[in-house]
């Protein structure tokens, strides 16, 4: 089997959401060659945005532990609260004089001290353990940027030194809240940054298609002398789900989105017979204050409900982009002289959002809990149940279930 999860953005409703969905794994229990596992351990990769990607990160790193401490140092601790005192600090205020050091790099700093230890991409992705891709967005390109390999590569820089906290940082970084986070872009020509395949579809022009429109954001890394930094923000920005724009990306396939070789190697790829995709979409509608007073939004009101309002269209379309991406990568699997004869791969693509919730009083409760990175423990724990509930509700999970027996 394959398993993938994708964590939404959110804020704390968001990563508290995609603790469920990991509780729920945990506590269930497949027959795989006869012997019984958790199918938390058959995870093979956890795509993360925003307020998501701090619990995908956390498992990443500590695993296990996990379960017995990401309530305490995260979850259910005020650290809306703790940033905000961070960055009122006289000393902090100090050093945001200087032109070396933004609010985004402070709190990437306590969060490396304070969450996840100071630790690195490679001691996340680095143990046997699922691959975790955290999403940002590119501001010079307007394209989703994961901190995987092949997307260093570009930058002739190596993921696996990227500390974490700077990742999650850059991923969860909303715009007029926080400032960008900045990557380098390496002035060396190192071979790595140039892949065939960008070349070529830059060359065939096929404007419409995935391939070249990548390809055209690639190329900008290219010339480091004129942009010798990229600059990052809030994942949700292009990819609020961190599927289409990662995981189905031409970056980890070698240029061809419906080739998922990225992920496996040709033998594994052979055995494939169910694949189980979890998206956890914490997504709300929010009922605005200023709309229902008929008051006129500021500056930050505005920037905050356009942000809002980009998400929600793309989430919609992106889950079905996402479905699709992964029925035509099954189908070119299925289609492979190796597989002759083969059982053919089933997908089963599980969406948990609110407007799964059938009563509409309760629906509307959930959709109030606002975005933010501080929420009453009470709701916290709501937010944790009600994901576990969707997803035991899920005909296409129960249906993978059902395979698997």
């Amino acid at each position: 089997m394959f398993v993938v999860l994708a964590f939404s953005g959110g804020g704390t409703r968001s990563a508290a959401f995609s603790y469920g969905v990991l509780e729920a794994l945990r506590d269930t229990t497949v027959t795989i060659g006869g012997n019984s596992r958790r199918l938390l351990d058959e995870v093979d990769v956890i795509t993360s945005v925003s307020g998501g990607s701090y619990t995908a990160a956390y498992y990443g790193l500590f695993g296990e532990r996990t379960f017995s401490d990401f309530e305490w140092r995260f979850l259910k601790r005020d650290v809306q609260g703790e940033l905000t005192s961070l960055l009122v600090n006289p000393l902090a205020l100090a050093s945001l004089a200087t032109p070396a050091v933004n609010r985004s790099d402070l709190a990437a700093t306590w969060l490396g001290e304070n969450i996840f230890e100071n630790k690195t991409i490679g001691d996340m992705n680095g143990h046997g353990g699922p691959m975790v891709i955290v999403n940002a967005s590119d501001l010079n390109t307007g394209s989703t940027f994961s901190f995987v390999s092949r997307q260093f590569d570009f930058l002739c820089s190596k993921v696996e030194d990227y500390p974490v906290a700077r990742a999650v940082m850059a991923s969860s970084a909303v715009p007029g809240y926080f400032a960008a986070v900045s990557v380098r872009n390496a002035p060396e020509d190192c071979a790595a940054r140039r892949r065939p395949w960008v070349q070529a579809a830059l060359e065939k022009r096929d404007i419409y298609s995935r391939d070249y429109q990548v390809a055209r954001a690639l190329q900008r890394y290219l010339d480091p002398e004129h942009m010798p930094f990229v600059q990052l923000i809030d994942g949700g920005v292009t990819d609020n789900l961190g599927v289409r724009g990662s995981i189905l990306s031409p970056i980890l396939h070698d240029g061809n989105v419906e080739d998922m070789r990225g992920a496996f190697s040709d033998g594994e790829l052979d055995g494939v017979r169910n694949v189980l995709v979890i998206v956890a979409n914490s997504q709300i509608y929010e009922d605005y204050r200023w709309s229902r007073e008929g008051q006129e939004p500021g500056l930050v009101q505005t920037l905050s409900a356009s942000f809002d309002s980009a998400i929600g269209i793309m989430n919609t379309e992106t889950i079905g982009l996402a479905r699709q991406g992964f029925m035509n990568w099954a189908d070119r699997v299925n289609r492979r002289p190796s597989r002759a004869g083969e059982a053919p791969v089933k997908l089963h693509f599980a969406a948990l959002t609110l407007d799964h919730i059938d009563d509409e009083q309760e629906r509307s409760y959930f959709n109030s809990i606002p975005t933010t990175l501080s929420l009453p423990s009470h709701q916290i724990d709501e937010i944790r149940a009600l994901s576990r509930r969707l997803l035991d509700d899920s005909p296409e999970y129960n249906s993978f279930l059902q395979e698997l027996r």
